[in-house]
């Protein structure tokens, strides 16, 4: 069944908001509206930084006091851009290294940070369950979008055709610039689908390739079975956006996280 998508946004966060499935709360945090500083500046939402503790426990706070929750409700892992996938039973369980998240347990926040990588939501409205995937250049490499439907149904029960995604903010192509050795294991690796309409090259760059993961994870997750309907890309270049998104590539890697945060109310 197809669901009807639009993207809400307020100074805080992007929301996704898929038509019949109320339940489903699917947040993407941009970086206003926090008490940050300096370089992290404003709601710096991941401690893998060298921003304060209280500040970011503070960040936190302020997005999920728009649902009455503390941040007691949140559950997040250890990212290590691998492809290793968890299923959460309750928020206080410890999901340790993995970067995909996975539940049907309601109001149990799932959370995982970002500063360029691909964020994947997933939400089956048949079975309610949810999730978030991290999808950077080697987990998109490892196939991590088709794997985290196969994890869906192994564990849910779900069907693929029930299943919707978000692919949210990410680096576009118009930044993500290679070298020959990324650009190799993207087609050596992706044998799926047709890998090599996601790769250009710019006049005047010799040896540098440009990568649309958002594209590349569209493409893996149809192959995987989902509707081209229920596949929603937000097309926003997080290293383009600066007033509205932190970028890791941009920043030169010290800059704050935004966070996916995904969860049944």
């Amino acid at each position: 069944m197809t669901r009807g998508f639009k993207i809400n946004e307020n100074e805080k966060y992007f929301r996704y908001e898929l038509a019949g499935s109320p339940s489903a709360n699917m947040l993407f945090t941009t970086r206003r509206g926090g008490v940050s500083e300096g370089r992290y500046s404003s709601l710096n939402m991941g401690y893998s930084t060298c921003d304060s503790k209280e500040n970011i426990y503070k960040n936190r706070a302020i997005v999920l006091n728009d649902f009455n929750f503390g941040i007691d409700r949140m559950t997040s892992s250890d990212q290590v851009h691998g492809v290793e996938l968890r299923a959460v039973k309750s928020c206080s369980d410890d999901a340790g290294e993995c970067d995909g998240l996975f539940t049907d347990v309601k109001n149990t926040v799932l959370s995982m940070y970002f500063a360029d990588c691909t964020p994947l939501f997933f939400y089956d409205p048949v079975k309610k369950a949810i999730g978030l995937s991290h999808a950077g250049w080697r987990g998109t490499v490892g196939d991590i979008a088709s794997k985290s439907v196969e994890f869906m149904k192994q564990n849910y029960g779900c069907c693929a055709g029930d299943i919707v995604a978000v692919i949210g903010p990410s680096i576009g192509c118009c930044c993500f610039e290679v070298g020959s050795e990324v650009e190799a294991e993207f087609r050596e690796k992706l044998k799926s689908i047709s890998v090599n309409e996601y790769i250009s090259v710019k006049e005047g760059r010799a040896g540098k390739f440009y990568i649309n993961l958002k594209a590349i994870n569209k493409s893996l997750l149809r192959s995987a079975g989902l509707e081209s309907e229920n596949i929603h890309v937000h097309d926003v270049c997080t290293s383009c956006a600066k007033e509205v998104f932190y970028s890791y590539r941009r920043d030169k890697g010290d800059t704050g996280r935004m966070a996916a945060l995904a969860f049944i109310g």
